[in-house]
């Protein structure tokens, strides 16, 4: 299912299958809101108590390039603190606990993972001698942050995937030899499973969607009382 799908099958709905009627006033930006939040919040009640994340939520960010910066990465003042680090800002992840909607930091060959630690652990963890051995990296709000180990100064690309709040965000990035691309909402398939979006739906029809339609239904009562009342 593509978004513009799930935006249309929601807003003929509401116009009681009557097509590109515009009797019900609804924005398919609205609509399309609608579906992210309750995609964000399904998704946490679906994943609770150690379930599995369903693949299909997971996006590809494909190839991500990264910037240098020092560890103290401070720009107004600056301040420099030794210990050039890695960083690249992502779309803002589905509010799992920790960081378990970020599903993997890895290798450009999607398959060498990157150590990912919590932030207040993570010079901790670099320290021991086996975390000097691996590449590795912390997440403060929508920053990633990479220590690359020793032969790995000059590393300038990762993969990223996860499950994230808003999936038209997820683009791919420029990089030499590429254009980026932009989440299409006509072709691209939308990231959620059919279960998911049953729930969804149910929920949009449940509460959002009937009171919009209440508040509409009393707006044009509002207004044939007026117009009864004009001489």
């Amino acid at each position: 299912m593509t978004l513009n799908e799930g935006v249309y099958n929601i807003t003929n709905i509401a116009r009681n299958g009557q097509g590109d009627s515009d009797d019900t006033k609804l924005s398919p930006k609205q609509v399309e809101f609608w579906i992210n939040y309750h995609r964000s919040h399904v998704a946490h009640l679906m994943t609770q108590q150690g379930n599995n994340i369903d693949a299909q939520l997971i996006q590809d960010m494909g190839i991500v390039p990264l910037t240098d910066v020092d560890k103290a990465d401070s720009s107004c003042p600056a301040v420099e603190w030794g210990c050039v680090i890695k960083k690249i800002t992502i779309p803002k992840l589905v509010d799992f606990p920790g960081t378990r909607a970020l599903t993997f930091v890895g290798l450009i060959d999607k398959q060498t993972p990157i150590v990912l630690d919590y932030a207040d652990t993570h010079i901790f963890e670099r320290a021991t001698q086996f975390g000097k051995l691996m590449n590795r990296a912390y997440l403060i709000g929508n920053t990633l942050y990479v220590s690359a180990r020793e032969g790995y100064e000059t590393m300038k690309y990762i993969n990223i995937r996860g499950v994230f709040e808003d999936p038209t965000e997820v683009f791919t990035y420029a990089y030499p030899g590429c254009t980026p691309r932009c989440f299409d909402r006509a072709t691209d398939e939308y990231p959620i499973s059919q279960k998911m979006y049953d729930e969804v739906l149910r929920r949009i029809m449940g509460r959002e969607l009937s009171m919009t339609l209440q508040t509409v239904t009393d707006e044009q009562n509002n207004a044939r009382e007026e117009n009864a009342k004009r001489p």
